[in-house]
């Protein structure tokens, strides 16, 4: 059944082509549906769900999951699937029982079906976090840690969550043991830059941020976060060249442009800064960029502190600093 070769990745469905390709994935359910047994019915959604859902067809993926579950209800392997799709459609509490019956399947299934339940806990508690329950989330992936010892996206996400849940030493810990079962995990230390810029060792976090940056020279997250922890330690020309750098990967990101724009009036470029926060209006007209507008001009009436800088408090603008959450695991 092949599906792949004949349609696209990227549908518009209110398009000729959208219909068509429905058409087609219609005649190949009704071939999988006339298979000779169940097993073989069984197969073949499968094979089309896995195909829909590699190219992002979410939804058309489920259908041939759901139809997958129903023929063979303890197998765990269309519920795993079905609970992925639900998630990336945003459905964490739908694919949360999903991973919960592909967890019981699996478990119950022997030997033949456990190299998949850490994965299943993983992706279990990715979904738990999207319902705001990180520390039921710790748990599964503690579960999967025990279960696969160097299973290092666990070991992370378990940091990230005890992080959340405000177990800051704890979350250290664990995205230090992440980074040791894999030193090239770029997004390991972007969440170590979290917990150590927390617990007040702002160098270190640099060092974290910076080898992020190392590994993978355009992460938006680790630049954008290094620009503002450079802001907070008041380095705001080194914040300016961390914005620059976020610019020219992503030219359309407002807030790097103003915060861009606020490092450099506290660097006392004064006129950079205003034709950077004129660049940022271009882009959006949010009230935080009225917001600095009005700083800047207060600031401007204010004698420097010293010969060649503003100092400017960081907390008078509302930087993004949260983490990015993993979909499912990368």
């Amino acid at each position: 059944m092949n599906l792949q070769s004949d349609i696209g990745v990227v549908w518009d469905e209110s398009g000729k082509d959208y219909s068509g390709f429905v058409k087609k994935l219609v005649v190949l359910r009704g071939r999988a549906e006339d298979a000779k047994s169940e097993d073989e019915m069984f197969d073949g959604h499968m094979a089309i769900g896995r195909v829909l859902y590699e190219l992002h067809l979410f939804k058309d993926a489920l259908v041939s999951f759901k139809r997958s579950c129903e023929l063979q209800l303890e197998n765990f392997r269309p519920h795993f699937r079905a609970g992925n799709c639900l998630y990336n459609l945003g459905k964490c509490g739908e694919g949360k029982e999903e991973f919960l019956l592909a967890l019981e399947a699996a478990q119950s299934g022997g030997n033949h079906s456990s190299y998949l339940v850490p994965q299943i806990h993983v992706n279990l508690g990715i979904s738990l976090e999207g319902e705001g329950m990180a520390l039921s989330a710790c748990g599964h992936y503690i579960g999967a840690i025990t279960l696969c010892p160097t299973h290092f996206k666990a070991m992370k996400l378990l940091g990230r969550a005890l992080f959340g849940v405000g177990e800051y030493k704890a979350a250290e810990k664990a995205l230090e043991e992440a980074i040791f079962l894999k030193s090239a995990y770029a997004d390991a230390h972007r969440d170590l830059w979290s917990t150590l810029h927390v617990i007040g060792e702002d160098e270190r976090a640099i060092q974290e941020l910076q080898k992020a940056i190392d590994l993978k020279p355009g992460h938006i997250d680790a630049l954008y976060n290094l620009g503002g922890l450079y802001m907070d330690m008041g380095r705001y020309q080194r914040a300016s060249e961390m914005y620059t750098k976020v610019l020219a990967v992503l030219p359309n990101h407002w807030r790097a442009q103003r915060n861009k724009a606020v490092a450099l009036l506290g660097a006392n470029e004064v006129k950079e800064a205003k034709k950077t926060l004129k660049e940022a209006f271009k882009m959006t007209n949010r009230v935080e960029l009225h917001d600095a507008i009005a700083h800047m001009k207060q600031m401007q009436k204010k004698p420097a502190k010293g010969k060649d800088f503003v100092v400017v408090e960081p907390s008078n603008f509302k930087m993004l600093k949260k983490l990015s959450l993993d979909v499912l695991l990368q």
